[in-house]
């Protein structure tokens, strides 16, 4: 009977576990993909040492298509492996959920994924992360959707594990130095002071490998640093507990002074805004104030209200309500000007 099994390899030449080596012993064939992740050059070796088995390497196109490997499994066993744990990357599970609906059993063999060694080589409370973000080649030049989970993260004081793109068949990616620099420069487009060079961050380098190395500090001190060869991440820690400082400072050999959270200050997007609106509308009433007549009174004076609402409920980190409450006094001022009372200037 037939099997598609996923194994991970974990995080390193030597991180299959011992199920994981029986697994990859009883099948047929072994398929091995690691585009994304550069690998140690012992890993073959290591494979077939351990399991018997020379694995048959496999590149994205491969997998992603799919179809060799499910013919394949309808009529024995088949073993894709994989680094870290298989179930992180989407397109293995579409693979799994591929092979079901064909009728072939399917079986994960789970092993150590960045996502939870990253928290490990830190100090940080694995607890305390929220969104990871994957930074690509493509979109380390605009990173809008990473800067708005970041920012939502460290908001909540959660920390953000930034997964930085490799691809092995050509070679290019990410490094810290470039996706700290699509950050900065997001900072630039939305100013929410949510980065900027003094920015706390960790970068972790081959974590799991005999060569692993990290590095934390500051923004400016780290986009100059020198990492070696992928694969990379970037933590970015956001409120820090006293036992995640002391972790960090022993792990990392530095100060607990200089270990910091990146939760203080942050903008939260209606501190930004509201202010603007609400400077804007009130510059605007005061324009056309003296040119309305009497009976408009109530409309001057409800969009004063509104003002101060606004103001009032940003106050109290009521941020809907305080958007809300700007929106009704432009909009008093606009139907001023749509009917042709006055003519508003903003």
């Amino acid at each position: 009977m037939g099997r598609l099994s996923f194994v991970g390899l974990g995080l390193g030449a030597s991180g299959i576990t011992l199920e994981g080596v029986d697994e990859l012993k009883s099948a047929s064939t072994v398929y091995l993909e690691y585009y994304t992740t550069p690998h140690e050059p012992r890993l073959l070796t290591e494979i077939e040492r351990a399991t018997g088995k020379r694995p048959v390497v496999v590149d994205r196109d491969f997998v992603e298509d799919g179809n060799r490997i499910l013919t394949e499994a309808e009529g024995k066993r088949v073993a894709l492996a994989v680094l870290g744990d298989p179930m992180i990357a989407t397109t293995h599970n579409e693979l799994r959920v591929r092979a079901i609906k064909k009728g072939v059993e399917t079986r994960v063999i789970h092993s150590a994924t960045i996502a939870s060694a990253a928290a490990s080589a830190s100090g940080l409370h694995s607890y305390k992360f929220s969104r990871t973000v994957t930074v690509t080649r493509e979109s380390v030049g605009r990173l809008t959707q990473a800067y708005h989970i970041l920012h939502q993260n460290i908001l909540e004081g959660a920390h953000t594990l930034l997964l930085l793109e490799y691809d092995t068949q050509s070679g290019e990616g990410v490094s810290p130095a470039d996706a700290m620099a699509g950050l900065l420069l997001a900072e630039g487009n939305f100013k929410r002071g949510v980065v900027s060079e003094k920015t706390f961050a960790i970068v972790l380098s081959r974590v799991g490998r005999e060569d692993a190395a990290k590095a934390a500090g500051g923004f400016e001190s780290l986009s100059k640093g020198e990492f070696g060869e992928p694969p990379h991440c970037v933590i970015i820690p956001g409120r820090l507990h006293f036992t995640e400082t002391e972790a960090v400072s022993a792990i990392f050999a530095i100060g607990e002074s200089d270990v910091r959270g990146n939760s203080d200050g942050v903008l939260r997007t209606a501190q930004t805004l509201v202010p603007k609106y609400v400077s804007k509308t009130r510059k605007a009433l005061d324009s056309v104030r003296n040119r309305l007549g009497p009976q408009y009174e109530p409309v001057v004076e409800n969009a004063e209200l509104y003002m101060k609402d606004a103001e009032t409920f940003l106050a109290n980190g009521e941020d809907e309500m305080a958007m809300l409450s700007i929106g009704y006094a432009e909009g008093l001022l606009d139907s001023l000007g749509f009917a042709g009372v006055v003519r508003i200037d903003w």
